[in-house]
């Protein structure tokens, strides 16, 4: 007999379920429901369940099995992180109710309404459904679907030529280029430097706190002198705010935290602009993506002679192994320099 009680907001159950001799626990699991009723709907489907799978243990359950199905196991078996949780909650519109067998189906049908979002995002989201129905298929007694994840495409920019830089970066619209130049002398990712708030920005001590770090760790880092300029000239612009975000969009508005919810970059089209506007004064074509402000940050400082652990402090990097593809350039570099005599 399964038992349902509320703990919190939601109803969770837990019992056991009688199969002719044989008696199957069912350890305490939330339904994720808020209200009785739909919680004990959930209770008699899932002793339906454990009955026809003591039944039919060999059956295949793939097209009876609801992607709401495999969320609940999924939560109910594994400790998730913030970012996990948070990807399942912009999956959740596009996926419920889906059988597993039509995940594959509903899956282009996300791709094609998320076209804007880069390969690298959708592949990520395609890594948290594969993971929900690898881990559950045994329980639940599926066939998991593997959705495939795209090649990212090639001609990543990690280094502009410097004179490309400055250029570049004096296209960028006048409301957009002190965030570019921001994310171009710090190396922050997009939406750490677009979250950044005013108290913490800390002019006195010409330094900057991280609290929204994809590692979910804080850092502080020093404020390069061009960062600390254009920093005090747009805090003199906003009227000198002692708090809230310091990036606000055209509408006054703070930007889209894009790692909450679902959507792409929030200043992409200000990049492109900027990018066609190099074209056309420059006669300069380049392939370069937002994110490739940090790549190219980090291959300065590793070219300038920062050892590798530093650049991945001040970066943010949870990993050294992440940062060593920067090595490259130091080691071009020096091959550069003894060329030259």
């Amino acid at each position: 007999m399964l038992t349902i009680r509320k703990r919190g907001k939601f109803y969770y159950i837990r019992g056991t379920v009688r199969v002719g001799k044989e008696t199957y626990d069912v350890k305490e699991q939330s339904t994720g429901f808020d209200k009785l009723k739909d919680a004990r709907e959930y209770a008699n489907k899932l002793e339906t369940d454990i009955r026809e799978q003591a039944l039919n243990p060999n059956a295949d359950r793939t097209k009876k099995t609801t992607f709401d199905d495999c969320v609940r196991q999924y939560i109910a078996k594994k400790r998730l992180k913030i970012g996990e949780l948070t990807k399942i909650n912009i999956l959740l519109p596009y996926f419920e109710g889906r059988m597993v067998s039509e995940l594959k189906e509903a899956w282009v049908s996300f791709c094609e309404k998320k076209n804007g979002l880069a390969q690298s995002t959708l592949n990520r989201y395609a890594s948290v459904l594969n993971a929900i129905t690898n881990s559950v298929s045994e329980d639940l007694s599926i066939i998991p679907p593997k959705i495939k994840m795209e090649k990212e495409r090639k001609g990543i920019v990690f280094l502009m030529p410097e004179n490309v830089r400055d250029k570049l970066l004096s296209c960028y619209s006048c409301h957009a280029r002190p965030i570019f130049t921001v994310m171009a002398y710090q190396g922050f990712r997009e939406q750490e430097c677009l979250q950044l708030l005013w108290e913490d920005i800390l002019f006195k001590e010409k330094s900057i706190i991280i609290r929204t770090s994809k590692n979910g760790e804080t850092r502080s880092v020093p404020m390069h002198k061009k960062t600390f300029w254009t920093l005090a000239r747009h805090w003199i612009r906003s009227d000198k705010p002692i708090a809230g975000h310091v990036w606000l969009n055209i509408k006054k508005q703070p930007y889209q935290d894009t790692r909450l919810i679902s959507g792409g970059s929030p200043i992409r089209k200000a990049h492109l602009l900027a990018l066609k506007r190099l074209k056309e004064r420059y006669g300069i074509d380049i392939k370069m993506r937002v994110h490739d402000w940090r790549h190219d940050w980090a291959s300065r400082m590793v070219m300038a002679g920062v050892d590798l652990l530093t650049v991945q402090k001040l970066g943010g990097w949870k990993s050294l192994d992440m940062v060593k593809r920067y090595a490259t350039f130091s080691a071009r570099h020096e091959v550069d320099a003894i060329n030259r005599i």
